[in-house]
């Protein structure tokens, strides 16, 4: 094994180290409006968490069902402070027809006891239509550094039209929470780069 192949060996270890040490802890995790949400669950590891949400459909598959909101809500909570929360939804049909959905994502930063301080400090919004890719994704920078936060997002779906086909439909949303650093790992990583540059030079 070169110097190379332990250096990258040490920082995966530092790395995964790091990760494990600075994993988000998911409460409060909330997904409602039936029918929409029925037979929703969510799954979190480590700094990630994900909704599976198999009955958000409207449209022609579901007729009457044409228009609907659905809500997911959660809090995060983490020692070391988180920066940005990254976004990938899944749509579980292509949209068609006249079908759209209506995505927005408000972070509020939380206090110990799970009160909201001040106004929201990073939000996205998306509107689905017929012809968008099935994946989609993007990241919230948040507008400072919080150990806290409570993610608030609804989707509104509608497919009203009766004439031809028509639907909306939501299959998976992903998250995936940014966090700082931690200088320890950050400066082990950086005096292992410099070694490895020390020994090629000789």
């Amino acid at each position: 094994m070169n110097g190379f192949q332990r250096f990258a060996g040490l920082c995966g270890v530092a790395i995964a180290s790091a990760v494990s040490a600075q994993a988000v802890v998911f409460s409060n995790v909330t997904i409602v409006s039936p029918p929409l949400s029925t037979g929703s669950s969510w799954l979190a590891i480590g700094n990630s968490i994900s909704f599976f949400t198999p009955a958000a459909l409207v449209g022609d598959p579901v007729a009457p069902l044409r228009s609907g909101t659905l809500n997911i809500q959660y809090d995060a909570d983490n020692e070391v402070a988180m920066i940005s929360n990254e976004v990938v939804i899944t749509l579980g049909q292509v949209t068609q027809g006249s079908g759209f959905i209506a995505f927005i994502e408000t972070i509020f930063e939380i206090d110990a006891l799970g009160n909201e301080i001040g106004g929201p400090i990073g939000s996205i919004s998306k509107t689905f239509v017929a012809g968008d890719s099935p994946v989609w994704s993007d990241t919230i920078e948040f507008s400072r550094q919080v150990q806290r936060f409570r993610a608030k997002k609804s989707f509104t779906m509608s497919a009203v039209d009766t004439s031809a086909l028509d639907l909306a439909a939501l299959a998976q949303l992903n998250q995936n929470i940014g966090i700082v650093p931690e200088p320890a790992t950050m400066a082990g990583l950086a005096l292992g780069g410099l070694a490895l540059i020390r020994r090629r030079r000789r």
